[in-house]
């Protein structure tokens, strides 16, 4: 048996492959090494792991996640998941490798992460060639939802937005300024508190103040990251995550802007993930 894990910031998807068929999936929370320890990897996986799959019949792992760029993060990942599958040959890689396998398999193109976070890279079907570093959410992460909560949340606490829409928010999160504050600078977990309001940015995407900061921010990931990519025009451009695949119209009109090409938006790469590694045995 393998495992297949594709681990965001906020979630990690797992899914159990036995004779070139997937037998079972779970999901864990997102197992980034800037924010987990051991403990609770190890903790997660002993709650979450399917009792009626025995850990030593589990082979191989391939790991993908956020924040696994270097080798000492990797390192973080894998000796926390060695403490719980001891018998196991680990492979850990980056959330965007995944996401290049699972948009492109083995053709070459620019993949784009837009979930919590946000990440591009161009793939040449074999291998990350070359990566504009998305710097996180406190100097970048353009595009992703960490970045659109920091867009919206500024202009709410400079008091630029409209009434009505400031009226919906407070009887929504009922969240005083300082409130706000103290999540973002005291409280764990800061990129994941602003990824959070994207759920009321899509209810009122239609909105015209809160359509012009998603275009923005979608405009500041292509001038910060895709136009770095030589020839990005006559390139295929992927995009997998949430954030891309709800505000997808919105993406498509940057894109056009931009004369750049994006062919293929996923929500997930999970299931495409499985399929590259059962073409690639």
């Amino acid at each position: 048996m393998i495992l297949i894990a594709d681990s965001g910031s906020t979630n990690t998807d797992w899914v159990i492959v036995n004779h070139d068929k997937a037998i079972g999936d779970f999901t864990t929370k997102g197992f980034n090494p800037y924010f987990t320890t051991d403990k609770e990897i190890y903790d997660e996986l002993e709650s979450k792991f399917p009792k009626e799959i025995k850990i030593s019949d589990i082979r191989y792992i391939y790991f993908y996640g956020s924040g696994c760029s270097s080798l000492e993060n990797k390192k973080i990942i894998y000796d926390a998941l060695k403490g719980y599958f001891k018998n196991s040959n680990l492979e850990v890689n980056t959330d965007l490798l995944a996401a290049s396998r699972a948009l492109f398999m083995n053709n070459q193109g620019i993949a784009v992460i837009l979930g919590t976070g946000a990440n591009t890279g161009f793939y040449d079907g074999l291998s990350i060639i070359k990566n504009i570093p998305s710097l996180g959410y406190i100097l970048g992460d353009e595009g992703g939802g960490d970045y659109l909560g920091k867009l919206f949340i500024t202009e709410l606490l400079y008091d630029n937005i409209p009434e009505n829409i400031e009226q919906k928010f407070k009887q929504t999160y009922k969240l005083s300024k300082q409130q706000i504050m103290h999540a973002i600078y005291k409280e764990p977990n800061p990129n994941r508190f602003l990824a959070s309001f994207c759920k009321f940015i899509a209810e009122h995407k239609n909105e015209h103040f809160i359509e012009n900061l998603i275009l923005k921010s979608f405009s500041d990931l292509f001038d910060k990251h895709i136009t770095k990519y030589e020839n990005y025009t006559d390139l295929k451009i992927r995009v997998i995550g949430s954030v891309g695949f709800y505000f997808q119209s919105q993406l498509k009109v940057v894109a056009e802007k931009y004369n750049a090409n994006i062919d293929l938006i996923e929500k997930n790469p999970i299931n495409r993930l499985v399929q590259y590694h059962i073409q690639n045995k």
